[in-house]
């Protein structure tokens, strides 16, 4: 008797879920990247991506790109008899390796900062989880230099990016990533937003990958990293002794 119990309560949560989630995925938003994918190769310098869209309802969006999470690590450093030494480590799970964030309007004025906690939406709305710390104030002060890191490094925005309406319901926001962008499968999430609440969400993805060349010599090194090695310090040896006998002098 505990199986149609079971199945009933589920299906009757499922029916009580149906309306939140006919409100968020309701089709109000219509999104296309005009690059479905960045291909890494030998001289890449950057991808420039282009995100088109259009909204039949009134409101304002947000547009945030997030890549994969990882554990990272911030240490701080102190002098300690003239020697500069790592003194205090904080670890950190749930940290996008890039995430960047355009809006049609300033946060504030978007929603609460509960919603846009809710969503993601803005670096001060990013949670991560810290590991083998407890000091709320130490925990903190190494998030801020944990995402001000990752901002010198080009991973987070220094502020969001703007979203331009080339209609009234037709927009389109331009973001940039950097030369040295992290691999992998990134999302692409876009609000619509009205009275501080999210009406609809539309989710796509982009893949960052190396292509050619690159991603063959990234295969061997991670799968041979030993032979890699030897032959990274033999092409070494190689162009130090080609120089020293292009440019000595008898």
């Amino acid at each position: 008797m505990r199986l149609p119990v079971l199945m009933i309560g589920l299906f009757v949560l499922t029916l009580a879920a149906l309306p939140a989630l006919a409100q968020v995925n309701n089709g109000a938003l219509t999104i296309d990247l005009a690059e479905k994918s960045v291909n890494i190769t030998a001289g890449f310098t950057g991808a420039n991506l282009s995100l088109f869209g259009t909204k039949e309802q009134a409101g304002d969006i947000a547009i945030v790109i997030k890549g994969p999470e990882r554990r990272m690590v911030v240490r701080r450093k102190d002098q300690l008899a003239g020697i500069w030494m790592n003194r205090e480590t904080v670890g950190f799970r749930n940290v996008p390796i890039y995430y960047d964030l355009a809006l049609s309007q300033q946060a504030s004025r978007i929603a609460p900062q509960e919603t846009l906690r809710k969503y993601g939406i803005g670096l001060d709305a990013l949670s991560f989880e810290p590991v083998g710390r407890e000091d709320p104030a130490a925990i903190e002060r190494f998030r801020e230099a944990l995402v001000r890191n990752r901002q010198i490094d080009g991973y987070f925005p220094l502020e969001p990016r703007n979203i331009v309406f080339l209609s009234d319901d037709f927009f389109r926001a331009n973001f940039y990533m950097p030369a040295n962008v992290p691999t992998g499968d990134y999302s692409i999430k876009t609000y619509l937003l009205r009275n501080g609440e999210v009406q609809s969400i539309n989710e796509t993805q982009l893949r960052v990958a190396q292509v050619g060349f690159n991603a063959r010599l990234y295969r061997f090194a991670h799968l041979h990293a030993f032979a890699y090695g030897l032959a990274a310090v033999f092409l070494a040896m190689l162009a130090g002794g080609a120089a020293w006998m292009f440019l000595r002098r008898d």
